[in-house]
């Protein structure tokens, strides 16, 4: 095992402890070491999500995009960062493009990216639209079974006023 992968577990250990800013510095000392790994750059991403750190996030989340481009989780991270920060242009960037990429035998990230297009379009006033892609966010965590994305749905319909 390289020294880089042992850093990266040991990343991992503290990650699942929820304590990122220890993780976060395991991923960089990891990346030191293998500077192309995806994973090590979207563990880090999101241990600086956790911790507020959203510059920095999105620049790791872009970082291993460049090299795993197709990432559904690392791609929607980086939408609802996008999100937060009010950038919508770069967030339907972004959900378009899981739309694009997500396979069919895994409706949940199209899910996802149908709810975040929704909530765009509902922040934009386009209410129509809004509902044409919460209602295919809805449809597509059915066919899922996903209860708690279907919850998710409902508490951002409810949030919204609908």
């Amino acid at each position: 095992m390289s020294r880089g992968d042992g850093m990266f577990k040991e990343g991992l250990v503290l990650f699942a402890a929820r304590d990122f800013t220890g993780a976060a510095g395991c991923f960089t000392h990891a990346l030191q070491e293998s500077p192309e790994n995806a994973n090590y750059y979207y563990y880090r991403g999101v241990c600086f999500q956790e911790t507020g750190a959203r510059d920095k996030a999105i620049a790791d989340y872009t970082s291993a995009l460049v090299r795993q481009p197709s990432a559904c989780p690392v791609r929607y991270n980086r939408a609802e960062l996008y999100l937060e920060i009010g950038d919508l242009g770069k967030a339907e960037e972004d959900f378009a493009e899981i739309l694009r990429s997500a396979e069919q035998k895994d409706p949940h990230w199209s899910a996802l990216a149908y709810l975040g297009r929704g909530l765009i379009r509902l922040e934009e006033g386009e209410v129509e639209l809004a509902v044409k892609y919460l209602s295919a966010a809805e449809d597509l965590a059915k066919m899922d079974g996903d209860k708690l994305l279907l919850a998710r749905i409902g508490d951002e319909l409810e949030r919204s006023g609908f």
